[in-house]
């Protein structure tokens, strides 16, 4: 009978543990990313700009020092100090600058222009394709913010293989390709080298850290921000300093997406043969002359 008891107890603690263990699971917070803009799509490369909402889909506040307005001489130079180094047989030995010349001329205007339309709650998802040979061409996928003065670099892939068929970061098919920088851990195949002004998150060799406090490469601030504190000269876009001096950036910030919009579709029609190269390609400066 004790023994029936015993048996019964043991059962009924399992289950009540079982039943925990689903509440724990089925009362995980729920969280989407939400592509609210893009400043860039184009040869297997994007720099597009995500929001996280909770399952109310209310936006989960970051308290990113957002907007930020970098120069371009500022950023080139941020991204030229980074480097990595590759693991395994046939990988090479020494460190490794990540991005090539062409990559940052293709790369940077537009991730400056996104940290000046982002808001405190929004980081910057980048896809950089290096190319070389067809099938051969490499890619890096990470997120970008600024919190504390400092810049974090997240990292879910770099230099990983880019097949034929890989285009924009967030077409339906390259969608779920692409893991979450947030979500990964990193990499048996690679590893960030930190240098000079630079580290590692704590027990995250995939999050890079750069130190931003001498105001070297640009200065955070909100829709009032100087002009002055800004040289114009060593900006990638004009637009960085007209956002910045215009207090009505949500509609900056519309309007930018609306064109966006209007040139992806444009594009359509030229890969679709329905424009010609000529017309797509003044179609095109018009519209980016809109900004």
């Amino acid at each position: 009978m004790k023994m029936q008891n015993s048996t019964y107890l043991k059962f009924t603690l399992l289950c009540l543990m079982v039943f925990l263990l689903m509440g724990c699971l089925f009362n995980k917070p729920v969280k989407k990313s939400n592509i609210v803009g893009a400043t860039y799509h184009e040869d297997g490369s994007s720099v597009e700009i995500r929001e996280e909402r909770d399952g109310e889909d209310n936006v989960i506040v970051k308290n990113y020092n957002h907007p930020y307005y970098f120069t371009e001489e500022g950023l080139n130079n941020i991204l030229s100090s980074i480097y990595y180094s590759k693991r395994g047989l046939l990988s090479g030995k020494g460190r490794k600058k990540l991005f090539r010349i062409e990559e940052l001329q293709q790369i940077v205007p537009p991730i400056i222009n996104a940290f000046a339309m982002a808001t405190d709650s929004q980081d910057i998802l980048v896809l950089s394709a290096s190319h070389k040979i067809l099938l051969t061409d490499n890619q890096s996928y990470f997120s970008m913010f600024i919190k504390d003065n400092e810049l974090n670099m997240v990292f879910s892939s770099i230099k990983s293989k880019k097949s034929y068929d890989d285009g924009r970061a967030f077409s339906g098919k390259n969608r779920n390709k692409l893991e979450d920088p947030f979500d990964s851990k990193g990499s048996s195949f690679w590893s960030i080298i930190p240098m000079g002004g630079q580290r590692l998150a704590k027990g995250r060799i995939n999050w890079l850290i750069i130190d931003l406090s001498n105001n070297m490469f640009g200065v955070a601030g909100d829709s009032q921000i100087e002009s002055e504190k800004i040289n114009p000269s060593r900006s990638a876009y004009p637009a960085i300093n007209k956002i910045a001096n215009d207090p009505r950036l949500e509609e900056e910030k519309k309007k930018y997406q609306d064109v966006q919009v209007k040139l992806r579709g444009l594009k359509d029609l030229k890969d679709e043969g329905l424009i010609s190269e000529e017309d797509y390609n003044g179609k095109k400066k018009e519209l980016l002359g809109e900004f």
